[in-house]
C-alpha cells in the first residue's frame, strides 16, 4: 500500500477478530507510510459522515496472521 491508496478492512479482519464487525463498512485513504524500517502507517477513515486518523504500527501488523487491509483503488 502507498500514500493515496483507498482501502478498507479485509473480510479476514472483521470476520476473524472478535468485536471488529463494526469496521466492515469503513473506507479510508492511506495518508502516510514509512517503508524504511517500517514504523507506522496512517489511514484517514470515513465513518458515517465523520472522519478520523488511525495509526497502525509495526507491532500491530506483526501480531496478525492475515492481511488486515484491502486496496479498493490504487493511487497513480
Amino acid at each position: 500500500m502507498k500514500v493515496g491508496d483507498i482501502v478498507k478492512f479485509s473480510e479476514s479482519h472483521y470476520k476473524d477478530s472478535p468485536g471488529s464487525e463494526c469496521v466492515k463498512d469503513w473506507i479510508g485513504i492511506v495518508i502516510e507510510t514509512k517503508t524504511v524500517d517500517f514504523d507506522e502507517m496512517k489511514i484517514l477513515w470515513t465513518i458515517d459522515g465523520n472522519s478520523h486518523i488511525s495509526g497502525y504500527g509495526e507491532l500491530w501488523f506483526d501480531g496478525l496472521d492475515y492481511e488486515p487491509f484491502e486496496v479498493i483503488s490504487e493511487s497513480r
